[in-house]
């Protein structure tokens, strides 16, 4: 603010006494508006102002906003501004929401019902109750503390994480939740990742195929599988966003991908091969295709950029976002929440909430912040009284819940990773060199895919005819030297996980029973890799591990939110949760179900919703505001580039270069 003149001051002071008492136009108060518009103003730099037409004494304003530590600026209406008028604020705001929003924001502004308890609760410290420690329970404490309130938090596990947690299978450590970073534009994860000593890596998009009888299918026709799925994807996301409010709620993914079909040219042979890749993407919501909803499927469209697989396992980066939350919360282990009383809230009295845990201890908190899984609250509805609002209630209820789960398969050493004769043409070689430790191979292009996928196979007898029975395969021997294994990682979903887990959820891990029925499913699948022969023992697996979140009462039964046919209001369903009850009974709701829709059913997406909810009680009790928005925030430096070879890239994290940005940050911020 330090380029503030008389003039600047005047219209700030006036324009905020006029508007103040103004209602909401189009969903965004005039407050704010009037705010966009002198702080964009302000935030030109002098000299740039004084080359700006004086015309009416009319500016010209930029808006700023800091993407990755680079500066960009977007232009908006010349105004003179000693009237704002309606109709440019709402060109302001349409703007605003469109372009400049932070995602953790989203959802995050209180309804004209809080007013009445805002400036009773002005200038209290409040007691916070932060329901779980997982990502989103951990960031919801970390903003809290860093503004001032006391934060104690509840979680039913021995451990903090909740869905990020690793193993050991075969002496390597393995993440059985979160293993991927979904889009790297603007992603605190990947920036945290890039500071936390993280290894992650991106592969160049090839794959292998077998078709239904096991047969390898040849690069070209795997190259028009590929390329006619995601271009069915795209298309998609589209129609669906452009016709969300008239599809029929029974419309499938999968319905929409059989009817692009019949505009191609296709054979049969290729159109049956088509709508079998098409299942495929049961996987990325952990249920089949035809279960997933086309009249939200614009709403699991991810963050931009590269999706990244965290080779060296999600355990620096929990260990970075708890650091902070720990230090400054009280945190309870082993403490299942078993009622939550919270009447409406009683601005004359103490603390109103209290939670009661499994083992009898009671808490009395200001307000709560429930980050347990959306199928944990599906089932534990009972444990709040009063009774949920019942538009609350059925939001709850009509979103989903997938089932994603893992196999680790380790071998003594990787038969299937040996370099071929023929180069792939999309190997690009080594381009960059980023991380003292990191020797690339620059021979890595020579290898096989990382990616296998199986089409529902003919020679393996389905437990179940619920589903499709496909198969996913990454292989661990194409991460980064450093965290290379001889390890296949499959991922099934739907019915398949529910087999699975059923099958080996009492089962001793270290049984033969275990390792044989592991070893029966997947064996038709790991055969068919080239050098596979019965006879080595190198193709004799060493150890298994699989995920059981089906089973996992305290995950919800489950893995992750997602949009299955037959719902009505997805979209006003996610809203109704990001609210829950905490203007009027102090309960919000956090976790990757209130998600920005970009970051739903994801890491990232847990991340911001905690620090959406944290903020909107920050907005409660007129708290301060360290690391919500744009604002300045210790715990999220800017992140690097990373290094190219075959094909593969490597990112790992360059903290000089963190330290820098983060001094421009901040510098751009202080202005």
């Amino acid at each position: 603010m330090r380029y503030m003149n008389r003039h600047a001051v005047f219209v700030a002071v006036a324009a905020g006494t006029i508007v103040a008492a103004c209602e909401e136009v189009n969903g965004s108060s005039w407050v704010d508006d009037a705010a966009y518009c002198i702080t964009s103003w302000l935030y030109l730099p002098v000299s740039s102002r004084s080359r700006m037409p004086s015309v009416k004494m009319t500016i010209f304003g930029f808006r700023m906003k800091m993407v990755m530590g680079k500066r960009y600026t977007r232009p908006f209406l010349l105004v003179d501004y000693h009237f704002l008028s309606t109709s440019w604020l709402q060109y302001a705001s349409v703007q605003r929401h469109k372009s400049t929003l932070h995602p953790a924001a989203v959802g995050r502004k209180l309804p004209l019902s809080a007013r009445k308890y805002q400036i009773a609760l002005m200038g209290k410290t409040p007691h916070v109750g932060i329901i779980g420690a997982g990502v989103s329970g951990l960031r919801c404490a970390d903003i809290l503390a860093q503004n001032g309130a006391k934060v104690t938090i509840l979680e039913a596990r021995n451990r903090i994480g909740g869905r990020i947690t690793q193993v050991e299978v075969g002496g390597n450590l393995v993440d059985l939740g979160a293993n991927w970073i979904h889009g790297t534009e603007g992603n605190p994860i990947d920036q945290i990742s890039r500071i936390s000593n993280t290894t992650t890596c991106e592969w160049d998009g090839r794959e292998t195929i077998y078709d239904t009888n096991g047969k390898l299918l040849d690069e070209a026709t795997t190259m028009k599988l590929a390329e006619w799925m995601w271009t069915a994807v795209d298309e998609g996301f589209v129609f669906s966003t452009k016709n969300k409010d008239s599809i029929p709620a029974s419309m499938s993914l999968f319905d929409y991908c059989c009817k692009q079909l019949e505009k191609t040219n296709f054979t049969e042979e290729e159109k049956a091969a088509c709508k079998e890749f098409s299942k495929f993407w049961g996987a990325y919501v952990g249920e089949p295709v035809e279960r997933q909803s086309m009249k939200f499927f614009c709403l699991e469209e991810c963050i931009e950029g590269t999706n990244l697989f965290v080779a060296s396992t999600y355990k620096n980066i929990l260990d970075h976002i708890s650091k902070s939350a720990l230090k400054h919360a009280d945190l309870h282990l082993n403490s299942p929440v078993v009622q939550i009383e919270a009447a409406n809230r009683d601005t004359s009295s103490g603390r109103h909430i209290t939670v009661v845990t499994e083992a009898g201890k009671k808490y009395q908190f200001d307000d709560v912040i429930v980050t347990c899984p959306l199928g944990w609250l599906q089932k534990n509805k009972s444990i709040f009284s009063p009774s949920l609002p019942l538009r609350l209630s059925s939001a709850i209820d009509n979103i989903s819940y997938g089932r994603l789960e893992k196999i680790y398969v380790t071998f003594p050493r990787a038969f299937w990773h040996i370099p071929t004769e023929h180069k792939s043409a999309s190997g690009t070689g080594i381009t960059v060199t980023n991380g003292p430790n990191f020797v690339p191979d620059s021979d890595s292009d020579k290898y096989p895919p990382a990616f296998t996928q199986w089409l529902e196979p003919t020679y393996v007898e389905a437990p179940s005819k619920e589903g499709s029975w496909n198969m996913q395969c990454v292989s661990l021997a194409a991460l980064p030297p450093n965290c290379a294994h001889p390890t296949l990682l499959f991922y099934i979903y739907g019915p398949t996980s529910a087999y699975v887990v059923n099958s080996i959820k009492d089962m001793d891990e270290s049984s033969p029973e275990y390792y044989e029925f592991l070893n029966n499913f997947v064996r038709p699948f790991y055969s068919s890799l080239p050098g596979y022969s019965t006879s080595s023992e190198s193709c004799k697996p060493t150890a298994f591990q699989a995920s059981k979140w089906i089973a996992d009462d305290y995950a919800g039964n489950g893995s992750y939110a997602n949009f299955q046919v037959g719902l009505e209001a997805g979209d006003k369903d996610i809203e109704a949760m990001r609210l829950g009850m905490g203007p009027d009974r102090g309960v919000w709701f956090a976790g990757e179900h209130t998600a920005p829709f970009v970051g739903l059913g994801t890491t990232t997406g847990a991340y911001w919703s905690g620090e959406r909810a944290a903020g909107q009680i920050c907005d409660m009790y007129s708290l301060g505001q360290l690391g919500l928005d744009t604002r300045k925030d210790d715990a999220l430096p800017t992140g690097t580039p990373g290094v190219m070879t075959g094909n593969t890239m490597f990112h790992k994290g360059n903290t000089t270069t963190l330290r820098a940005t983060a001094i421009l940050a901040s510098a751009v911020q202080g202005q």
